[in-house]
């Protein structure tokens, strides 16, 4: 660690997320469930989807995006499916909802699906597959929004980098997926415009559509595996904007289109012990875990690791000694602080 920087606690930056976004007309519910989600990523190491994302939430509820106040709705269909329509409200407060609704059907369906439409960004996807996974469920979960990636062949922004998360239960804790359909994920790329530093080759090109290094130039992301990544980020599409009859892509890329920030989601929930115990299923699962750990090492020194492991061990650790704050981190909360006209966070 830097020896200029600073450590916050996971409560304090909550609490100073909260009274910056209330000052901006968010419910005080509303804004802790935003605050969660932002400071759980900041927990887990993904600092791409914590503090760093509160300036971009505050930038929409300016623009008009997002309306701080909004209350999604559900809106039910057949049985185990619905729709949650957002209302351009925070990502994380529809998602919230979406998911506690979701367990109640899954409770009674043994599975559940909900679509979640026209909200803005839902922040670390894997927070929700986390969440439902400690509840004894294995979610599937992923979003579609405006195209900020090339669709394989383009030179053109033409896809979302739409994340998606898998998330079960284990004996030792949730083991959670959490990945982007782009080769950098674009949170990753605004990190390094930040500090300067280069991006590796075939991550991004320019404006102009020419491959580039340098972040602060890289415009158009490319996708995970050229036709794979751009195949599920195509398909998520369809499985959340088509679906939900709020198609986003299509309007946007096309002729005369422009972006505009508006996110859709898909959730799906599986109550394991309708197929299963759920004792019997974590020890399974903690079986597997122990034979992938156990595999000869590529590199000797380099343990394996399960998905989500790496981010579990920074979260026990942050939980316990606080979130790393540098020094520009720090004078990016304290502007926001003065900008809100609420109190500087408090530093451990």
């Amino acid at each position: 660690m830097k020896p200029e920087s600073k450590f916050i606690s996971a409560e304090h930056l909550r609490q100073f997320m909260v009274a910056v976004l209330t000052a901006k007309g968010m419910p005080q519910a509303s804004a802790a469930t935003l605050s969660e989600v932002l400071v759980w990523a900041d927990l887990r190491g993904v600092s791409s989807h914590g503090m760093a994302r509160l300036s971009m939430y505050l930038r929409i509820i300016a623009d008009g995006a997002m309306d701080p106040a909004a209350t999604p709705v559900i809106d039910s269909r057949a049985g185990a499916l619905f729709v949650v329509e957002g209302h351009r409200c925070a990502g994380p407060v529809a998602m919230k909802l979406a998911l506690e609704e979701a367990g109640k059907r899954a409770r009674a369906f043994g599975v559940a699906m909900a679509v979640i439409r026209g909200t803005t960004h839902t922040g670390a996807i894997g927070r929700y597959a986390h969440a439902a996974a400690e509840q004894g469920f294995a979610a599937i979960m992923f979003n579609g929004g405006p195209p900020n990636m090339a669709y394989h062949g383009a030179r053109v922004k033409s896809l979302a980098t739409s994340p998606m998360s898998i998330g079960v239960p284990a004996l030792e804790g949730p083991l959670v997926l959490d990945m982007a359909t782009a080769t950098i994920a674009n949170g990753r790329l605004q990190q390094a415009v930040r500090s300067g530093e280069p991006i590796p080759a075939g991550c991004a090109l320019t404006k102009e559509g020419v491959p580039t290094t340098d972040a602060a130039a890289a415009e158009i992301l490319l996708p995970l595996g050229g036709p794979k990544g751009s195949g599920m980020s195509f398909m998520f599409e369809c499985l959340t904007g088509v679906l939900a009859a709020n198609p986003l892509l299509a309007g946007m890329i096309g002729p005369g289109g422009k972006a505009r920030h508006v996110h859709n989601a898909m959730l799906v929930l599986i109550d394991i012990a309708a197929m299963r115990t759920l004792d019997d299923f974590k020890s399974d699962m903690s079986e597997l875990g122990a034979v992938v750990r156990a595999l000869p090492r590529l590199e000797p020194d380099v343990a394996i690791m399960l998905p989500g492991e790496r981010g579990a061990k920074t979260y026990q650790r942050r939980s316990r000694e606080g979130i790393p704050l540098s020094q520009k981190a720090l004078a990016g909360l304290l502007d926001l602080a003065e900008k809100a006209g609420v109190a500087p966070p408090q530093l451990l």
